[in-house]
């Protein structure tokens, strides 16, 4: 049916029918305030959904899976991949309370080899 596997990826899968749909961002926008009724999803709520920059919730998630033809489950599992990628990004990211002194100037150690930090 497809030249290649759908991805995984809810930010790639939900450009990737989109595009085989042959319909812009502010398309499928349009056709997601058609038929939900809610006129809150813009062209710029798509672009962030398909940038990874926001994650559509469990609402949109039914509506994109009628108006884009996809079902429900492959969309609810991208996403929760997605959700969960998320959060073992930030639980692996070192929090400001952990760090040295000189790790929390963004330049770096030799910042700290600077005049200025020495002691008189």
């Amino acid at each position: 049916m497809y030249d290649r596997e759908p991805p995984e990826s809810i930010a790639e899968l939900i450009k990737w029918i989109r595009e085989r749909r042959g319909i812009s961002q502010r398309e499928l926008a349009e056709a997601l305030v058609a038929a939900s009724g809610r006129d809150t999803v813009t062209r710029g709520d798509i672009s962030r959904w398909e940038r990874g920059k926001r994650i559509p919730t469990s609402h949109w998630l039914h509506w994109l899976s009628h108006v884009l033809e996809i079902p429900l489950p492959t969309l609810q599992y991208a996403a929760s991949l997605a959700r969960r990628e998320r959060l073992l990004a930030t639980m692996l990211r070192p929090q400001p309370w952990t760090l040295l002194p000189f790790e929390l100037d963004r330049r770096g150690p030799e910042a700290n080899d600077r005049q200025d930090f020495r002691e008189p």
